[in-house]
C-alpha cells in the first residue's frame, strides 16, 4: 500500500513542474540604462487563467510567482529595472499589462519554440501615452526524446521572458514615453 501511495506521488510530481526563476538579462538592463529614461513604477500585469499552464508533453509547467506567467512577467520587469536603478514605487510613470499568448512547443524532433506576447500600457498622471503589443519567439534545441525536450524547454522559458522584454525595451516609442 506505502509503495502504491509513493508511486502515485511521484507521478503526481513528474506531470507537474515549475518554471525556471527569472534571471535578469545584463544586456537588457544596459540597454535601458543607456536609453537614460526616468524612473518608472511597475503595475500590475494580468494572465488569463488558460495561459498560467503550459504544456510540454503531457506534463504542466506552472510559474513559480502566484502560478501566474502575468505575475512572472511582471516580477521580471521589476527586477529589469530594479537592476538599472529605474523603478520607483512613487512615480507617476507606470507599466501594467496582460499576457495574450504564452506557450512552449516541444512537438519537434529537434527544435523548441516558445511564442509569448503581451499588451503593454503606460500611463502618467492616469493618462494612457502608451499602448502596445510587445511579441517575442524564441527556438532551442529540443529531441524526440521526452527526457531531453521538457527540460530543455522548461529551462528556454527564462531566455523566452527576456527576449519579450528586450524587445520591450527596444522599442523606439516605448523608450520614447519613459524619456518624457
Amino acid at each position: 500500500m506505502k509503495i502504491t501511495i509513493v508511486a502515485f506521488s511521484l507521478l503526481l510530481t513528474a506531470c507537474s513542474m515549475q518554471a525556471p526563476p527569472y534571471e535578469v538579462s545584463i544586456e537588457n538592463v544596459q540597454n535601458i540604462k543607456k536609453a537614460k529614461v526616468k524612473q518608472v513604477k511597475v503595475g500590475t500585469i494580468t494572465s488569463k487563467k488558460q495561459l498560467d499552464s503550459i504544456s510540454l508533453r503531457g506534463s504542466s509547467m506552472f510559474s513559480p510567482v502566484n502560478k501566474s506567467y502575468g505575475s512572472y512577467l511582471q516580477k521580471a520587469l521589476e527586477d529589469e529595472l530594479k537592476l538599472a536603478k529605474l523603478l520607483s514605487p512613487v512615480s507617476s510613470t507606470v507599466i501594467t499589462g496582460e499576457m495574450l499568448t504564452n506557450d512552449i512547443d516541444v512537438s519537434g524532433f529537434s527544435e523548441g519554440t516558445g511564442e509569448a506576447s503581451a499588451k503593454f500600457v503606460v500611463t502618467r498622471d492616469n493618462k494612457v501615452i502608451f499602448d502596445k503589443t510587445i511579441s517575442a519567439k524564441h527556438t532551442f534545441e529540443s529531441s524526440f526524446i521526452g527526457a531531453i525536450a521538457i527540460p530543455n524547454a522548461q529551462a528556454s522559458y527564462v531566455d523566452l521572458v527576456q527576449k519579450s522584454i528586450e524587445n520591450l525595451f527596444e522599442d523606439q516609442v516605448f523608450i520614447s514615453v519613459l524619456k518624457g
